[in-house]
């Protein structure tokens, strides 16, 4: 037996229904798995009325199936709603701080990026005067 028919509870209920083979209303018991029918079963006369078994897990596994793929949409519902109910006791410190980091990293960046430029710029324009003498002392010669 699987984990998930294990946590379904079994139920026993007492129901007055009408028995065909006494032919009046007299109480029976109804056995539930979860919220799945199980079997029926007359008092007085004992005639039983069970659900097959196979039939039972394939609407086991069907119910199962369908919760399996619908799980990460509830969660999702449910966490959306944690948050905003949660959200106004959250400490600010817990959103700004990740923005300063963030914009920290971005100056950093920035600056790095510009240096780079400058350097570039700096090695670009060494090149070209050691070019330009090197060009003027030809011409000399």
């Amino acid at each position: 037996m699987s984990y998930y028919y294990a946590c379904m509870k079994d139920e026993v209920t007492k129901i007055t229904l009408f028995c065909i083979n006494c032919n009046k209303e007299t109480p029976h018991t109804v056995k539930y798995i979860g919220s799945f029918l199980r079997s029926v079963s007359c008092d007085v006369c004992t005639k039983k009325i069970e659900i097959d078994r196979r039939h039972l897990r394939t609407v086991f596994a069907e119910d199962f199936i369908d919760r399996i793929l619908t799980k990460p949409h509830r969660i999702t519902e449910d966490m959306k709603k944690a948050f905003a109910t949660l959200t106004p006791f959250f400490p600010k410190r817990l959103f700004t701080e990740p923005l300063q980091a963030l914009r920290d990293i971005y100056e950093v960046l920035k600056k790095d990026n510009g240096k780079k430029e400058l350097n570039d710029k700096n090695t670009n324009s060494s090149a070209e005067d050691k070019d330009n003498k090197q060009a003027g002392n030809a011409e000399k010669n």
